[in-house]
């Protein structure tokens, strides 16, 4: 089967739910060192749509799939709970909508992100400070499920839709009741859980507060797949021809590119470095550069697929601050690869060829402080 056949499909589903999940807990690390004794509320909300595609991501997409909008809104917590210790905690919940030229004609996404983090402050001086980090990450991908896909025009596997070839139907109903309930052409559900370590050194480079930060990340993913269709054993009817390609064809050709079934591990070592620079007595501009070296565990690569290893990410913030408690920002993102590094969940072997472009996205967020 050609690379095509359902690529749309799983990228539609995967990655496009991961896309806006970056992780805001190190966006605003460096700032909440100088007030690490207060208690701070966040929020944020994150927006990408074509019309603010200004690295031309989608029109560089192979496939019949568009990535029409994605949303996310973030909550997060920093929570003194000793003299040298801090906790962060973010939830994030995202959606996303894609549209295709082929069914399933659009594929709606959602998800949620849980991370939670401790640091310890190990030094401080006039000149600079020592922070220890250690945290876990959990991530969901909602079930999804393709009542409908076309097969590169060969076949299109039902569901409900009228411009089914093959329709599944729930046989237990059907053998009980005589109803004609119909399956989903494939569903999927994913979820990752991870671990972080890290050190951040902060410090003075030409009168503007900086910081450089060293961490490590491993994430376990599971991605879980199920289809009538795929599961079809029956012989005979896998010998059933549609434009010269047998149902048992397509049916092994397109296992070979869905997600393999087995977890695997991601690691990632994570090079930072940042500094604020402020324009007034009420605004600054805050910037950071990151790289991710990624390496996989128990990963099977697809027989065409180039893999990516490396991904570099910028950060620039505008902050204005009217009161001493009230901080808002607007902030801009790119990456050289996708989301690699930052959202392991979305990168495998049917989306990874969509790591070699890049990406970018704005945010809008404000900072409380509690007394």
């Amino acid at each position: 089967m050609r690379n095509k056949t359902i690529t749309a499909v799983l990228f539609a589903f995967i990655i496009t739910s991961s896309l806006p999940l970056s992780a805001d807990i190190e966006f605003k690390r460096p700032l909440q060192f100088y007030k690490e004794r207060e208690v701070l509320l966040g929020a944020e909300y994150s927006y990408f749509d074509l019309g603010l595609d200004f690295l031309d991501y989608a029109s560089k997409l192979e496939g019949r799939s568009t990535p029409e909008r994605n949303e996310a809104t973030r909550f997060d917590l920093h929570l003194p709970i000793a003299e040298r210790i801090t906790l962060d905690y973010q939830r994030s919940n995202n959606e996303g909508l894609v549209t295709r030229t082929a069914q399933p004609l659009t594929t709606v996404t959602k998800g949620l992100d849980h991370q939670l983090e401790a640091t310890y402050w190990l030094f401080r001086s006039n000149d600079y400070s020592l922070f220890l980090h250690a945290g876990l990450r959990y991530s969901k991908q909602d079930p999804v499920n393709i009542d409908c896909y076309d097969i590169d025009g060969l076949l299109v596997v039902g569901g409900s839709c009228e411009e089914a070839d093959l329709q599944l139907i729930d046989r237990e109903i059907f053998y009980a009741e005589r109803r004609y309930v119909y399956q989903p052409a494939i569903s999927t559900d994913a979820n990752s859980l991870g671990f972080k370590v890290g050190a951040t050194l902060t410090n003075q480079i030409l009168g503007f507060s900086s910081y450089q930060y060293i961490g490590f990340e491993q994430t376990e993913i599971n991605i879980r797949t199920s289809s009538g269709f795929l599961d079809i054993t029956d012989e005979f009817f896998r010998q059933v021809t549609f434009e010269g390609k047998t149902v048992g064809e397509m049916i092994d050709e397109i296992k070979l590119e869905l997600p393999q079934s087995e977890p695997w591990l991601e690691k990632s070592t994570i090079l930072e470095a940042g500094m604020e620079m402020p324009l007034n007595v009420y605004s600054s501009i805050t910037a950071s550069l990151s790289h991710h070296f990624v390496s996989r565990d128990s990963y099977i690569a697809g027989p065409q697929n180039k893999d990516y290893n490396n991904n570099t990410i910028l950060n620039l913030a505008i902050w204005f601050r009217p009161n001493e408690t009230l901080s808002l920002y607007l902030r801009g993102e790119a990456s050289t690869n996708n989301v690699l590094g930052i959202e392991p969940m979305a990168y495998n072997r049917k989306t990874s060829k969509f790591f070699k472009h890049p990406f970018g996205q704005l945010s809008l967020g404000f900072t409380i402080s509690l007394p």
